[in-house]
């Protein structure tokens, strides 16, 4: 991994880990085998990332189901 440290949190220079660490959080999930081809397809189709389409999945049934916080 690079040393360089061009991203800036809390005013200082960081790694793009560190960077990551400040922005965002991780969520496992399981799906049975098989799935996550499926999943990935449909992400390709929908020129999306495998981590931007689920995460687009679980923002609009939170909007269908009427919670009023966005996932991103």
């Amino acid at each position: 991994m690079s040393t360089e440290k061009p991203y800036i949190v809390n005013g200082e220079r960081a790694t793009l880990e560190e960077y990551r660490k400040t922005k965002y959080e991780d969520l496992r999930i399981r799906v049975p085998k098989g799935q996550k081809a499926t999943i990935q397809a449909a992400a390709d189709a929908a020129k999306q990332s495998l981590n931007g389409y689920v995460v687009k999945a679980v923002e609009d049934r939170m909007e269908r189901e009427g919670s009023t916080e966005e996932v991103l």
